[in-house]
């Protein structure tokens, strides 16, 4: 295992040098759009507490659930009056009792889009037959393994990225996240580290699609390249306090990009381990808007929770004051 991250390490490394690659703080940033309903309720604190299949994306460490042989999950969330949809799947399979492994899909795409190119004929007259419709969508397929070992959960997630746009850009990527778990009692810290040897993406130019037309309204034609996107370190924190049938949680979060952080808050209460309500806040920030006074923002989120034998029904609702919209996301759930 030693050998493996020091493998990719070292060709990281290499791949610094190229002239030709670029390092992009948000170069894969569909991957943050958004999780499991059970996770954006608590704007994404609830990492550290998140479990089986659900932790697949966010927590590699935390693959691990309870009773069943696998465990399921299936999420679908829109943006922009559905203009762009968001669709999550992923599964945990239980190896052993201390080897667990994951596997993930996400497509996050906008479709139907008009190309306007060709929307005049040679002799400059409108012609509606000769708009064509392509899509922006990118995919990525997640891999994970988790192994308890002295107290300790620990896991790894390998992810496949092909990204395209429309007919005139395509790209293949692939990436490392790493977790460590700690639980004791009623706490529970995790630190994941995303993109821990940069994430690759090959990007590949259709140039034959940049035609005269494209040209003639002043942009330059991209070029192929290699980008790469920077790590990450996600640390969060867990506290569990059970009251009769009640069940009080507390979560925290912060991702550090290089110099800045990004603080969560959430909160749950749990009855009988049937019903669940979520709390969380997000996005604390100063808005520098130069046509009004400045102010401070965040985001909240709210959301409930269902289980019933084996199958779960998560529903969360997040507002996102930095673009103004809100989000409604569903998930279910089954353990088998």
């Amino acid at each position: 295992m030693k050998v493996f991250f020091l493998l990719f390490s070292f060709l990281a490394f290499l791949n610094l040098k190229n002239a030709n690659c670029q390092i992009v703080r948000y170069a894969n940033d569909f991957l943050l759009t958004g999780d499991f309903s059970a996770l954006e309720a608590t704007s994404g604190s609830k990492i550290a507490a998140i479990s089986g299949s659900e932790a697949v994306f966010s927590n590699p460490s935390n693959l691990f659930f309870e009773d069943y042989k696998a465990d399921f999950s299936i999420m679908h969330n829109n943006y922009f009056s559905s203009m762009a949809n968001l669709d999550l799947f992923s599964a945990s399979y239980k190896a052993d009792t201390a080897l667990y492994l994951g596997l993930g899909f996400l497509r996050f795409g906008v479709d139907d889009i008009q190309n306007t190119i060709y929307l005049f004929d040679n002799q400059g007259n409108m012609d509606y037959s000769r708009i064509k419709y392509f899509s922006v969508a990118d995919y990525a397929a997640f891999l994970s393994v988790a192994k308890k070992w002295k107290g300790f959960n620990f896991g790894c997630s390998m992810k496949l990225i092909y990204r395209h746009e429309g007919n005139f850009a395509k790209a293949y990527g692939f990436g490392f996240d790493i977790a460590a778990t700690y639980q004791k009692k009623n706490f529970a810290l995790s630190a994941v580290i995303k993109d821990v040897t940069t994430t690759f993406d090959f990007w590949s130019i259709n140039q034959s699609a940049f035609d005269s037309v494209y040209l003639s309204t002043g942009n330059t034609v991209p070029e192929n390249k290699l980008e790469q996107t920077a790590p990450s370190l996600i640390l969060a924190a867990a506290y569990s306090k059970a009251v009769q049938k009640f069940n009080f949680s507390a979560f925290f979060a912060t991702t550090l990009y290089y110099y800045t952080a990004d603080l969560k808050f959430g909160t749950e209460v749990s009855y009988s381990d049937i019903v669940f309500l979520r709390f969380g806040l997000s996005d604390f920030q100063n808005d520098n808007n130069l046509t009004i006074s400045k102010k401070f923002t965040v985001s909240p989120s709210f959301g409930i929770g269902v289980k019933f034998l084996r199958f779960r029904l998560d529903y969360a609702f997040k507002k996102q004051n930095a673009i103004e919209k809100t989000s409604n996301v569903f998930t279910i759930g089954v353990k088998i």
